[in-house]
């Protein structure tokens, strides 16, 4: 649940020349990364369409756990050149198209996808506060800055 941040503009325009045009390099490079993985909840999205309607309130855990399971199905279903309108009787134009098939649809040998385990609490270290977690994504952030743009 780590989210890597682009440098502010302020942080950027506080750099000299030559760490200004690395700073802004990496912003960049995040930035086309960011809409590759927005086009992928897109897809996802338009896979699975009760994600839109996903409670704001429900716990983020649970969160986690539902997409996990969402994209490992997503997964499966491009792995087996499975579309929504390759389903028997599938109407995109129908709100409740789920509805409109039977049972008569095989099952599918699952055993190669290995297995997610959600059910368990992550182990959080007691160290791990907020100011240690900040600290350490900056750290990050410029050992993945120096690493891309040295």
């Amino acid at each position: 649940p780590y989210v890597l941040r682009p440098f502010t503009e302020p942080k950027v325009n506080g750099q000299l020349a030559a760490e200004k045009a690395r700073h802004r390099k990496f912003n960049k490079r995040l930035s086309s990364q960011r809409i590759i993985v927005e086009h992928t909840f897109g897809m996802l999205k338009g896979r699975f369409p009760s994600l839109k309607d996903l409670p704001p309130e429900q716990d983020i855990r649970d969160t986690y756990r539902v997409v996990e399971a969402l994209f490992t199905l997503h997964n499966m279903c491009i792995d087996l050149g499975d579309t929504p309108e390759s389903i028997p009787l599938f109407d995109s134009s129908d709100p409740d198209a789920d509805e409109n098939f039977g049972d008569d649809v095989a099952d599918v040998d699952v055993s190669g996808y290995g297995g997610v385990v959600g059910d368990d609490e992550p182990e959080v270290p007691l160290w791990e506060s907020d100011k240690w977690l900040r600290e350490a994504g900056r750290r990050r952030r410029i050992m993945i800055l120096n690493d891309l743009f040295p």
